[in-house]
């Protein structure tokens, strides 16, 4: 959804430039939140919080932010390779 909020931001201003900027920006920052709640949190959570919903949530996290960062990376070096 936001690469194609930016898609149509950068086609009406016509600053393409958008599109690698802010893409990029938040496809890193989805890609660092899904590798910390898959990798620094783990899938366990401490001893207190350690429940079968919070793991299960914990993953799923995981994989929102994943989806996130994938289509906004895949643009940003589509703007680069075009560029």
């Amino acid at each position: 959804m936001t690469v194609g909020i930016v898609l149509v931001l950068a086609a009406f201003t016509e600053k393409w430039s958008y599109l690698y900027f802010v893409s990029g920006t938040m496809g890193v920052v989805s890609l660092v939140l899904a590798l910390a709640y898959r990798i620094v949190l783990g899938s366990t959570g401490t001893f207190f919080s350690a429940t079968k919903t919070r793991k299960v949530s914990r993953v799923e996290d995981a994989k929102r932010f994943g989806a996130i960062a994938v289509p906004n990376i895949l643009a940003a070096l589509i703007y680069v390779a075009a560029g």
